[in-house]
C-alpha cells in the first residue's frame, strides 16, 4: 500500500521550493501565491484545479501553471500524487533558464523520490520554459493604498490590523474596501492576512522552540486557532509539517 504523505524541500540558495504530495487526498481552499510562480505535474490520479472560477481536471502526466496572486483552489474525488515547483519571480528574472532547470533537477533528485521518472521531470521543466518565455511579470495595481497594504501584509502579517482599520486608513467604507481589495488581490483582506501569517509560520517553525511561540509571533492569540488555520492552508498540523519539511 502506498504511503500517504507530503514532503517539502526548500533551497535557501535559490529560493525554490518543491512540494511532493504522495497518495494525497486533501483539498486546499481558495488562496493565492504571493510573487510566486507555481508549476505542477500530476504523477498519479487527478485533481480539480479552479482558477478564475473555472474548474479543470488535470490527470497523470499533465502539467499546470499558477501565476502570482491568482486565486485558486484544489479539490479531488480520489487520491493523487503531485509534484509542485514554487519559484519566486525574482529568481526567474535573475537566473538563466538553463541554469535554473539544472538546479531544479538536482532538487528533485535530493527529494529521493521513486514515483517520478526522468520523462516527467522533462515535462515539468518544459512547462517552466514555455511559461517563462512568454510571461509578463508586470502585475497591475489600480489602487496605491491597496498596493502598499498588500506589501505590508506580506512582510508583516502579524500586525494587529483589523479590516475596519484598513478601511478607515483608505478613507472608504468597509464593504467598498473589501470589494476593492478582493478585485485587486483575489482574496478578502482577512483571507490574505491569514494566509500570509501561515506562510510566515512555515518559515519560523524550524527555528522556534514551541508551537505557541510560532503562533504568537505570527499574530495568533489562540494556539488552537493557529493550528486549525495552519492545517487548513497547509494540509498538515504544524508539528507534522515540521517533520515533513527540510532545507538544503
Amino acid at each position: 500500500m502506498a504511503i500517504n504523505n507530503i514532503r517539502y524541500l526548500y533551497s535557501a540558495e535559490t529560493g525554490i521550493e518543491l512540494i511532493f504530495c504522495n497518495n494525497w487526498s486533501i483539498s486546499y481552499p481558495l488562496h493565492n501565491h504571493v510573487s510566486v510562480l507555481t508549476i505542477g505535474i500530476i504523477l498519479d490520479g487527478s485533481v480539480i484545479l479552479t482558477t478564475n472560477q473555472e474548474a479543470r481536471v488535470y490527470k497523470q502526466n499533465e502539467t499546470f501553471a499558477i501565476f502570482p496572486y491568482v486565486p485558486h483552489s484544489i479539490s479531488t474525488q480520489d487520491s493523487y500524487t503531485l509534484l509542485s515547483l514554487c519559484i519566486h519571480k525574482n529568481v526567474i528574472n535573475n537566473v538563466e533558464i538553463p541554469t535554473l532547470q539544472k538546479r531544479i533537477a538536482l532538487l528533485i533528485q535530493a527529494l529521493g523520490m521513486e514515483k517520478i521518472n526522468p520523462s516527467q521531470i522533462m515535462l515539468l521543466l518544459n512547462r517552466l520554459n514555455e511559461i517563462t518565455a512568454s510571461i509578463d511579470w508586470n502585475l497591475k495595481n489600480h489602487n496605491p493604498y491597496i498596493h502598499d497594504l498588500k506589501k505590508q501584509l506580506e512582510l508583516y502579517p502579524e500586525c494587529k490590523l483589523t479590516v475596519d482599520e484598513m478601511a478607515q486608513n483608505a478613507f472608504i467604507s468597509k464593504y467598498h474596501f473589501i470589494r476593492s481589495f478582493k478585485a485587486e488581490v483575489g482574496l478578502t483582506p482577512h483571507q490574505f492576512q491569514i494566509q500570509n501569517r501561515i506562510r510566515k509560520a512555515q518559515r519560523l517553525i524550524h527555528k522556534a522552540e514551541t508551537i505557541t511561540e510560532v503562533a504568537l509571533t505570527t499574530g495568533f492569540c489562540d494556539q488552537s486557532h493557529f493550528i486549525k488555520q495552519f492545517e487548513k492552508y497547509v494540509g498538515l498540523p504544524p508539528l507534522t509539517y515540521k517533520s515533513s519539511s527540510g532545507t538544503i
